[in-house]
């Protein structure tokens, strides 16, 4: 997670809010939470290929 926001030079809750809100794909591996769990767990891994098909956008910006 801290790794995409470096590289997208936006922060990590930015991170987490676009993947909940869907503009950033996202596999999520671990225990499923249910609705309202505010409990860490699992781990989130964001394909390559979105983060530079955001930052080639990025640049055209």
């Amino acid at each position: 997670m801290g790794e995409t926001a470096s590289l997208l030079r936006i922060s990590k809750p930015t991170v987490y809010r676009w993947i909940d809100n869907g503009d950033l794909p996202a596999i999520r591996y671990g225990q499923p939470r249910a609705d309202g769990d505010t409990r860490r767990g699992g781990a989130i891994r964001i394909p390559k290929d979105a983060v530079m098909a955001l930052l080639s956008t990025e640049e055209v910006a």
